[in-house]
């Protein structure tokens, strides 16, 4: 499989990044940006599922789920009152 790679100008970059970033997403092509002839970043697509590395971080929630009960949460951990509460809401810490 042969992958595009495009070749434009930090000016282009800035002028045309929501185009530029659709052409990525939907050609699954590169894009290099150039800056007084060097080439300073490349633009990839990224395959990523969300819902596969939630289903990984659930398996592996229940495999440790409860080797830390003996753990104690420091309240200053928590920002505001909006987590104290909902931690309160899980039960115990």
């Amino acid at each position: 499989m042969y992958i595009m790679t495009y070749i434009v100008s930090i000016t282009d970059l800035r002028k045309n990044l929501f185009q530029l970033a659709d052409k990525v997403v939907r050609d699954g092509g590169e894009i290099e940006v150039e800056k007084e002839g060097k080439r300073i970043m490349k633009i990839v697509r990224i395959d990523d599922d969300s819902r596969e590395r939630a289903r990984r971080a659930l398996e592996v929630a229940k495999k440790i789920g409860g080797k830390f009960k003996h753990v104690k949460f420091d309240r200053a951990f928590f920002r505001g009152k909006k987590e104290i509460e909902y931690m309160k809401s899980l039960g115990k810490y």
